[in-house]
């Protein structure tokens, strides 16, 4: 007899009320407050999977967008279900469940990273700070320590398509129904009993946040999603090939120092002159790499590069390398194959390795390219693809044939979000315009993709303020990949002193369950002089301007103007406004032409 089936014989009841989590967290308690048979069809419990464990004084660390909390009791428990008709199947669910006395009525759903669609345990403390039950999945890929890479191929040219749906979109919707439910059922919560759903990730696992919010729009209350990687990432080859076709393979050092210059240069461009590149729109439009030609740089030893310590000036091939790099790859009819990078963006794509054996520097290409092209597009289980196989051509193909074959799977592009809207839905979208890894433009051209299905009838900004009431994408100035960053150029490393959405969820869930609207995500100031400040992080498409006058018309003003911990700012040198600027929305929203449909 399945254990679901034995719960309902048994009839298996409890409440928690009034009980303490010892009560509450034991094996019995959550086999009675699993689904019932028939809740999901097509899934089935495995039997003697479920594990309860009380964790008690718990101190869940601080991560880039939750501040942490201490003293969080909850139920640490794990159980297993298959797919009917797959007898060796088995995907693993694990939950944080607060205590009844610290359960604030919401469920959060985590997102994973890399190819992993779990970040464990780190991503399950995310829902103590917020009183909310928390849950995490392997995606049936044999544990939480797996990935799509082990499971991807059942050998060299055999796609395991069950994987790969897991993966896309099937396994975060199975793991949100399921969760939500035992949460119900944990709490002796009643159907009127309103449960606040929320998901929250960040590249990855952004991308797995927008694929629930593109097929299942009516599932989650609140969506948090940053920097989503909406399609996997073959453009990591650009500056490999860009060196390569200058024939010129700079050291990091050499290209850290033009870094170096273009945020100097860049940095005032807001009218703030702060360590920080707030628009790297104009920092694309005025800054050229050859004022750093003949400029010094000089860095220690980089072991994992075998490189020694190096020290130069800057020469104009590494300055013709660097603006071959911004520019963007084009096919060979000179159109656009995928979104660029600002000049304040570290060279992150652009490595060079030390060959011991020539002892001249040599491209090294990103390992999670070489990996997806080989899985998802050749097919064949291999880490390695030789740079001298690829080109902007072949890349514009494989972009094209992936495409094809996975335009409702992996590719998270869907731009009507209606069932989303119509259902009350709330997201809030930020993306760091320092990241290195996914450009910011990628996640400003899927937005005025809504903006323009959504909304065809209005204008730019009315459509954008008519998308702001239900969904917020937020440009992060200064800010990495998933995290505040941090400011190394020449390879010193400090904290950015940006300001940074430490709190996204709070921010969230206090537009869904009150109903606070914002104009401005709250940032925190990372470091320097005004660490710990609040200021206001401006909701694409406008743009930040720092000033008392600066011809606006003063929209966007509103929560968050750069004041915080009681400090006053001077009003002619540190107002934030935020502004339309119609160079900086096209910046922002290119056309990649080398494609006939929408890409990316």
């Amino acid at each position: 007899m399945g254990i679901l089936k034995y719960l309902a014989v048994a009839g298996l009841v409890a409440s928690t009320s009034s009980s303490s989590l010892p009560d509450v967290c034991t094996t019995a308690f959550v086999e009675s407050s699993l689904p019932a048979p028939d809740f999901f069809p097509g899934l089935e419990l495995i039997a003697g999977s479920v594990t309860a464990q009380p964790v008690t004084n718990f101190t869940a660390p601080p991560d880039s967008t939750h501040p942490g909390a201490t003293g969080r009791d909850f139920c640490n428990v794990t159980f297993a279900y298959r797919h009917v008709g797959r007898p060796t199947d088995r995907v693993n669910l694990w939950l944080y469940l607060p205590s009844p006395a610290q359960f604030k009525k919401r469920f959060l759903a985590t997102g994973g990273g890399g190819l992993s669609m779990t970040l464990g345990a780190r991503g399950l403390a995310t829902g103590l700070s917020y009183g909310a039950v928390s849950i995490t999945t392997d995606a049936g890929f044999g544990g939480f320590d797996s990935d799509l890479s082990r499971v991807i191929l059942y050998g060299n040219g055999a796609m395991n398509y069950d994987a790969l749906i897991a993966y896309s979109y099937r396994a975060m919707h199975e793991m949100t129904v399921l969760g939500k439910e035992l949460t119900r059922k944990f709490y002796n919560a009643s159907n009127s009993t309103k449960i606040y759903s929320y998901f929250h990730g960040c590249s990855e696992g952004g991308r797995e946040g927008m694929s629930q919010v593109q097929k299942y729009g009516t599932t989650f209350d609140g969506i948090s999603v940053g920097s989503p990687a909406f399609r996997h990432p073959i453009f990591h080859y650009h500056g490999p090939l860009s060196q390569r076709k200058l024939n010129y393979f700079p050291s990091v050092c050499e290209l850290s120092r033009i870094t170096a210059d273009a945020i100097a240069f860049c940095d005032p461009l807001d009218g703030k002159t702060d360590g920080v590149v707030a628009r790297t729109d104009l920092c694309f439009a005025r800054f050229n790499a050859s004022s750093s030609i003949g400029k010094p740089y000089n860095c220690s030893a980089v072991p994992q590069l075998g490189q020694p310590p190096i020290a130069g000036t800057v020469s104009a091939k590494a300055a013709a390398v660097a603006a071959e790099t911004w520019r963007g790859m084009y096919d060979s009819n000179n159109k656009l194959i995928h979104p660029f990078f600002a000049p304040s963006v570290e060279f992150g794509d652009s490595v060079t390795i030390l060959n011991p054996a020539t002892n001249q520097l040599e491209p090294f290409p990103n390992p999670l390219s070489p990996a997806v092209v080989n899985l998802l597009i050749k097919e064949v289980y291999s880490p390695t693809l030789p740079l001298d196989e690829v080109s902007p051509d072949i890349i514009r193909e494989w972009v094209s044939d992936s495409m094809a074959k996975y335009l409702s799977g992996i590719y998270t592009l869907w731009p009507d979000l209606t069932p989303f809207k119509s259902n009350g839905g709330k997201m809030i979208f930020w993306h760091g315009e320092a990241d290195a890894a996914i450009p910011a433009v990628s996640s400003t051209m899927y937005q005025d993709k809504v903006r323009k299905t959504m909304y065809p009838g209005l204008g730019i900004q009315q459509g954008y303020a008519e998308m702001s009431k239900w969904n917020k994408l937020f440009l992060v100035p200064g800010g990495g990949h998933c995290d505040p960053g941090t400011v190394d150029p020449l390879g010193v490393f400090k904290s950015n002193s940006a300001a940074w959405p430490t709190e996204v969820l709070k921010s969230l869930m206090e537009w869904v369950e009150e109903g606070k609207d914002f104009e401005r995500l709250e940032g925190i100031v990372q470091g320097g002089e005004k660490k710990g400040e609040k200021e206001g992080i401006c909701g694409f498409p406008l743009r930040p301007v720092w000033g008392g006058n600066n011809g606006s018309d003063g929209k966007g003003r509103g929560k968050g103007k750069g004041k915080g911990k009681g400090q006053q700012q001077s009003e002619d040198e540190e107002e934030l406004q935020c502004v339309f600027d119609q160079q900086s929305f096209e910046f922002f929203t290119p056309k990649l032409d080398s494609f006939l449909v929408d890409a990316y």
